[in-house]
């Protein structure tokens, strides 16, 4: 038996619907899930599926090996610990019925080294996992420069802001080898929470924790934190969706939270006593806001406006409060790169009357 999914794709196919395909196909894919190689068997499942539609075996035992499992009755005895296994981004969180009603709506596609899984500016639909293969991310710049920011492998998942919105695709995702890729359609999953409105909150936290590990991956704010401690932070933050032109923070209004921007573009604005506003530069993806109000208990004193539809995590006065006095590291970092933000507005603003504060947010 060969490891490649490629190669048992393509020879099952070649079998037809034969209960030989069938059979021997459930064998391979009974064998790769017990080994851990969960990817592999969903992908030759979806094979199998496309087969015989009403095959049900190969579903149940992913389902029961990699769904999550059910909680015991209050008071009974925990279940014996099972045999470790790989978490599957996504699938792992989901319960059994509702795994195996998203597994139904995937779609395995193939691709050819050149050819475009995802392409900047179009709008997203779909989410996928790499399941075989290799994939690069470019971004096009400014001026039509063109930089690959990203090289993805098996067991990658990309372009999931598309499982929350139709938002226009930020980068390019090229196969630069023969690739295999789960494909996972926002309609279709909506049609899955119809019947199980579970997996509409589990694709939500699966989304907020994915875009706040990059972010705090990258932010200099939480560098300092450990993996555990990240993964703790991610469990306290309010995922916020706003659209284009909405007001996120409003001059002289109290800060009700930290937010970290993880996807769109926001103006900072500040109001002039003549009622004229001076934007400062742009919020991008990675960039927090709303801190100096928060630590310093002012009122802020600019507006921030999302120009795009943006996608916030915020974590509210009360948790801010309350998770900063066990991170002094992160208090010291904010509070760096609020006076940071004080210099380099106070430039912009030069010669103008404003009082010292008057620019934070």
């Amino acid at each position: 038996m060969s490891d490649s999914l490629h190669q048992e794709v393509t020879r099952l196919l070649s079998l037809g619907r034969t209960s030989e395909a069938l059979a021997s196909g459930e064998a391979v894919a009974t064998d790769w899930a017990r080994r851990g190689q969960a990817l592999r068997a969903i992908a030759l499942c979806r094979v199998l599926l496309q087969l015989e539609p009403a095959h049900t075996g190969t579903p149940q035992l992913l389902a029961d090996l990699y769904s999550r499992p059910p909680k015991p009755p209050r008071g009974a005895a925990p279940a014996p610990a099972a045999e470790a296994l790989p978490r599957v981004p996504l699938f792992s969180q989901l319960d059994r019925e509702s795994f195996m009603a998203v597994l139904g709506t995937l779609e395995l596609r193939t691709y050819q080294p050149g050819q475009n899984l995802i392409t900047q500016g179009e709008p997203g639909r779909s989410t996928f996992l790499l399941v075989e293969g290799q994939v690069d991310v470019t971004r096009q710049l400014e001026g039509n420069e063109r930089r690959t920011i990203a090289s993805l492998k098996d067991g990658d998942f990309f372009g999931e802001i598309a499982l929350m919105s139709e938002s226009p695709r930020m980068a390019t995702v090229v196969a630069t080898q023969l690739s295999l890729a789960l494909e996972l359609s926002r309609t279709r999953l909506e049609r899955v929470a119809m019947k199980h409105p579970a997996v509409t909150e589990t694709v939500r936290t699966f989304y907020r924790e994915r875009l706040l590990a990059n972010v705090l991956r990258s932010n200099p704010v939480f560098t300092a934190l450990t993996p555990e401690q990240r993964q703790a932070l991610s469990g306290i933050f309010e995922l916020k969706m706003v659209g284009a032109g909405q007001v996120i923070i409003d001059q002289g209004q109290k800060g009700d939270g930290l937010y970290l921007l993880l996807h769109g573009q926001c103006t900072p604005l500040f109001r002039h006593p003549d009622g004229k506003q001076t934007a400062f530069p742009s919020l991008r993806e990675g960039d927090v806001f709303g801190e100096i109000s928060l630590l310093l208990g002012q009122p802020a004193t600019a507006t921030v406006r999302a120009e795009t539809p943006t996608h916030l995590l915020r974590l509210g006065r009360d948790a801010f409060e309350q998770y900063l006095a066990s991170q002094p590291r992160v208090r010291a970092a904010l509070m760096r790169l609020g006076t940071e933000r004080l210099l380099h507005i106070s430039k912009l603003l030069s010669g103008r009357a404003v009082l010292e504060g008057d620019q934070r947010v």
